[in-house]
């Protein structure tokens, strides 16, 4: 069986394309965001992220019923008309509209539960992104269908130069956290630009609830889930910032930002891929379990080592960037950098059960970690402030791992030994540089900082490099070749890392 063909290109060549596209161009707006941040949040105080932090936790709640999952329907389903499509469309921005009307009323009250009345003009201003969001969500979901990852690249990396551009500017001008408010209205209103000028929006003037009702049993599960999953993951910012304050929150909340970067730019690309892909061949299962067990593996060799390795240099690494004064993310960071490795690897099971057609599975994953999580950040913050609220997350995530890798499993009719397979090595490599590192610390006491930052990362490096190149060799070539120009070669069949066959 030949690739799918997508566009008059076989599906292979179009994913090498999106990991390459995407990749190049956010790793290197990535690379000047960091930049920003560091100086920004040597410009701005815990309080100013703590604030920002507990207004982001409102406003990203009513931010997963944005699109009352009929984005992820727009991806899931390609014999979609024109008509659907438009119709689609005017849902969206009447739910925008709605949440953005529903939103300045409830500010008040959210900022009396925190104890913080400057959040009622911050949740109200933030509020303006529903608006700019219900036109530019449409057109983003049809660039990833369509797999168009070089137009959806160029949009985001415009958005986040210019959010970060923005809030380095205002932070240096003495904005506070208005600078974190209005660079992340920035962010999205020139991202949402662009989607649109890539992919124009067409509303017509007729309208069907009928062609509405066929997507809404798949939107509902889809927005269940993502609800619940919003649910737990960030009930430990909402509990901190209520039982600890915004000084403690603005600690974690950077602690969180620094250790899920891995997770968020290079994960996420791959999840934008994974989707669509899943999706052209969600009829044929030996395909789609290769697909999926290829995309485990590969995330598993990069991401591991990246978690691993910051949670080793933490100290140091806090100290250089961010300055002493944010000493108290370190033991955080390195708990949720560990933390992180599970999750790295479980944030691809949605994509595969959704492209399946199996939304209920995800929505069942995400309810028994609203049951099970939040209660144990409660207890975590109460008797050990922040670090008890990861070592929350630390104790309950292998748990939780188990049994939503096995129900997904299930899905695509794969059992535990063949899943495993691929994670050995990384693992394995993983404590190799783990006790590299620890070794090489010994003869590094007393260094500053910054010698003790890049010796210690040098060793790590090396030590993974090395386990892999004599043990793993071949995966570790695919990898190389997939980040490499000379492996971007369509029109002679260029060995593909997610779909090879």
């Amino acid at each position: 069986m030949q690739p799918a063909a997508v566009s008059g290109r076989p599906l292979r060549a179009r994913v090498i394309e999106g990991v390459v596209w995407l990749t190049a161009t956010r790793l290197s707006g990535q690379i000047i965001t960091w930049i920003i941040t560091v100086i920004v949040v040597r410009l701005l105080s815990p309080e100013d992220y703590g604030l920002m932090g507990m207004a982001v936790l409102f406003t990203g709640v009513l931010y997963l019923f944005n699109e009352i999952g009929l984005g992820a329907a727009i991806v899931q389903r390609t014999d979609l008309s024109a008509q659907q499509l438009s119709d689609l469309r005017w849902v969206i921005v009447a739910v925008n509209v709605a949440l953005f009307a529903v939103l300045l009323p409830l500010a008040p009250p959210v900022a009396a539960y925190f104890g913080e009345p400057k959040l009622v003009a911050i949740i109200r201003v933030l509020a303006i992104a529903f608006l700019l969001n219900g036109i530019g969500v449409p057109s983003a979901s049809i660039l990833q269908r369509e797999m168009a990852f070089k137009e959806k690249a160029a949009a985001e990396i415009a958005g986040n130069l210019a959010g970060g551009v923005s809030t380095l500017v205002l932070a240096v001008l003495g904005y506070g956290v208005w600078s974190l408010v209005f660079g992340s209205l920035i962010l999205r209103l020139v991202t949402t630009v662009l989607y649109c000028v890539y992919r124009p929006p067409v509303f017509n003037r007729s309208f069907s609830l009928r062609n509405v009702g066929l997507f809404t049993n798949f939107g509902f599960h889809v927005t269940a889930s993502r609800f619940l999953w919003y649910v737990y993951s960030t009930a430990d910012m909402a509990i901190i910032g209520k039982v600890l304050g915004s000084t403690q929150l603005g600690y974690y909340s950077l602690a969180f930002q620094y250790s899920s970067l891995p997770l968020e730019k290079f994960v996420t690309i791959l999840n934008e891929i994974a989707f669509p892909s899943f999706s052209s061949v969600q009829h044929d299962t030996a395909t789609l379990q290769r697909h999926y067990l290829k995309l485990v593996n590969f995330v598993a060799l990069v991401t591991f080592p990246m978690f691993i390795g910051l949670s080793l240099v933490a100290d140091s690494a806090v100290v250089v960037f961010l300055g002493a004064r944010w000493l108290p993310v370190v033991l955080p960071l390195r708990i949720l950098c560990v933390v992180l490795c599970f999750r790295a690897i479980e944030t691809i099971h949605a994509p595969l059960a959704m492209a399946k057609g199996r939304p209920q599975v995800v929505l069942g994953n995400t309810m028994l970690g609203a049951i099970v999580l939040p209660p144990s950040f409660y207890i975590g913050a109460r008797y050990a402030g922040i670090e008890g609220v990861a070592l929350a997350w630390l104790l309950t995530r292998p748990f939780l791992f188990g049994i939503v890798t096995a129900r997904t499993l299930r899905v695509v009719e794969l059992g535990w030994a063949r899943y495993m397979s691929g994670l050995w090595h990384p693992i394995v490599g993983c404590l190799v540089m783990i006790a590299v590192v620890l070794i090489a610390g010994v003869y590094m006491h007393g260094m500053g900082p910054i010698s003790r930052l890049l010796l210690e990362s040098l060793a790590g490096c090396a030590a993974y490099l090395t386990y892999n190149v004599l043990f793993n060799f071949s995966a570790l070539q695919e990898v190389t070749e997939t980040f490499t120009l000379s492996s971007y070669r369509f029109s002679r069949g260029s060995t593909a890392l997610v779909v090879r066959r």
